[in-house]
């Protein structure tokens, strides 16, 4: 993977690019200094029905952004997928978003994960594609693997009273590649979950300059007696419902 990784500048900027779409100017474009990422439609419902908002009409020609009014904060859906949450980061902090807040899910694999937990990503291992255009790999080794938020002190002391638990992610782009052996390896590596985003979030936030860190939802599990689903579970719900009232409190400010 090494060699996706390149020094020299890009051509295409997406400064550049948000303007060519929206026909709009920079001083037109420019968004609060926090940026919540939601996956879910769902989600993003549950912030909105909330929180007194308004578009971010500027934008709406080329990505659906809410402003949520009396804050310094702006959300938005990406869809999933390593690609799409670097092309938001890439978009958002090219227009003033300094810190980012990832509302995810994941498939659990360590021994001590249950569905409904609520995982803040420190790490994650990169098995994605986007990661290694952004930064390279820090050791040829797989345990050398790995990116990191940076910005989890911040975050410790109030999660860590909520009963979140710290855990490293793997960062997976295919979903249904997700193996047996591969759980069981990652596993003993101490890593806590499974998803398709963290890596390549954690690596376009350090290659931008920008604050970033990753909440996840446990909403299946991965172990030696396969897949666990638990999307419909009083579990899930449970912990998207925690989550929901952090996001509200505690992350738009």
């Amino acid at each position: 993977m090494k060699k996706f990784f390149d020094h020299s500048l890009p051509l295409l900027n997406p400064a550049d690019l948000v303007r060519a779409f929206t026909k709009k100017t920079f001083e037109e474009l420019v968004l609060p200094g926090r940026a919540i990422i939601v996956f879910s439609p769902g989600d993003l419902k549950r912030i909105l029905n909330r929180k007194n908002h308004r578009l971010a009409d500027a934008w709406t020609r080329f990505r659906w952004l809410y402003r949520i009014e009396g804050s310094n904060t702006v959300i938005t859906r990406s869809f999933f997928g390593g690609p799409n949450i670097a092309a938001v980061v890439e978009e958002l902090s090219s227009f003033g978003v300094k810190e980012f807040i990832i509302w995810g899910y994941c498939g659990g694999i360590g021994k001590t994960v249950n569905l409904g937990d609520i995982i803040v990503a420190e790490g994650a291992l990169r098995e994605d594609g986007v990661s290694h255009h952004y930064i390279k790999d820090t050791d040829t080794a797989e345990s050398g693997n790995f990116v990191y938020t940076n910005w989890l002190d911040e975050w410790e002391e109030q999660t860590t009273d909520l009963g979140f638990n710290k855990g490293l992610i793997w960062s997976c782009d295919a979903i249904y590649r997700e193996t047996y052996d591969k759980v069981v390896k990652h596993r003993e590596m101490g890593i806590a979950a499974v998803e398709m985003e963290v890596a390549s979030f954690y690596a376009v936030c350090k290659y931008r300059g920008v604050k970033g860190i990753a909440f996840l939802v446990v909403s299946d599990l991965l172990n030696d007696n396969g897949w666990t689903p638990g999307f419909h579970t009083k579990p899930f719900d449970k912990g998207v419902k925690k989550l929901s009232e952090f996001m509200m409190e505690q992350v738009i400010k």
